[in-house]
């Protein structure tokens, strides 16, 4: 199993993301764009750039956080562009790594985000295997309860989980996450994406799931977290 971990929306509670991943020493990937177009704040430049270490890194998340599937095509170049060139302008380095606002695409769309980044990343729950292409992440770090966990099982066509998720039935979404990676540990050619929002982790007082869950990869899976940089690696 190899093992990251990537945050959207540039919230300013990724401070205290920033803050865990560093104690820790678990790599994560945070998804920032310019601006929201939703009316959350972004984190400021001066907050990137204090941040970003060998555990914290960045990518983009478009200009407006637009979702690319609701305007003109014409329009997604720019969109896609101008947030790159905000970040590289901020980090003085080249910035590698995207994820679609809402994980909406088509095929046009990717061409035009690959004209770009190396790595496009949707919002997709229950994939384990990675096979090249798109990245579709295995966990949303969010209490969506086992019924999205079984639809989202049965449409990316994950069967064994599928099968593990009936024979392992449980109303506390969290210990079936710890579960489920466990699993995903005993085979070394799953690639489990674990996403989510600093502003949800707040909103729902998630953090002491979320300690939990680095203290458990620190003691039992340290070796397997990987630096989302290397993703495209994968093989």
């Amino acid at each position: 199993m190899k093992l990251a971990f990537s945050w959207d929306d540039g919230a300013p509670e990724d401070k205290r993301l920033f803050e865990l991943h560093e104690k820790y020493e678990i790599p994560g990937m945070f998804f920032v764009p310019t601006r929201n177009r939703e009316g959350r704040t972004v984190i400021t430049p001066e907050m990137m750039r204090n941040a970003e270490s060998q555990y914290v890194s960045f990518g983009g998340h478009t200009e407006n956080h637009t979702y690319l599937t609701s305007i003109p095509i014409e329009d997604v170049d720019e969109e896609v562009k101008a947030n790159q060139e905000y970040l590289e302008n901020i980090l003085g380095h080249e910035v590698c790594d995207f994820c679609l606002p809402g994980g909406k695409y088509n095929e046009e769309i990717l061409k035009i985000v690959y004209r770009y980044y190396k790595t496009v990343r949707t919002a997709d729950t229950m994939n384990f295997n990675y096979s090249g292409g798109v990245l579709k992440p295995a966990i949303h770090f969010y209490p969506r309860g086992f019924k999205s966990l079984f639809g989202n099982a049965w449409r990316n066509r994950s069967y064994s989980e599928l099968i593990f998720l009936l024979t392992h039935p449980t109303n506390d979404y969290f210990q079936l996450v710890n579960k489920i990676i466990e699993k995903a540990s005993k085979k070394n050619d799953n690639v489990l994406m674990i996403w989510g929002h600093s502003w949800e982790l707040e909103k729902f007082e998630l953090w002491d799931e979320l300690e939990n869950l680095f203290t458990t990869i620190q003691n039992n899976f340290k070796e397997k977290s990987l630096h989302y940089a290397d993703m495209y690696e994968v093989k």
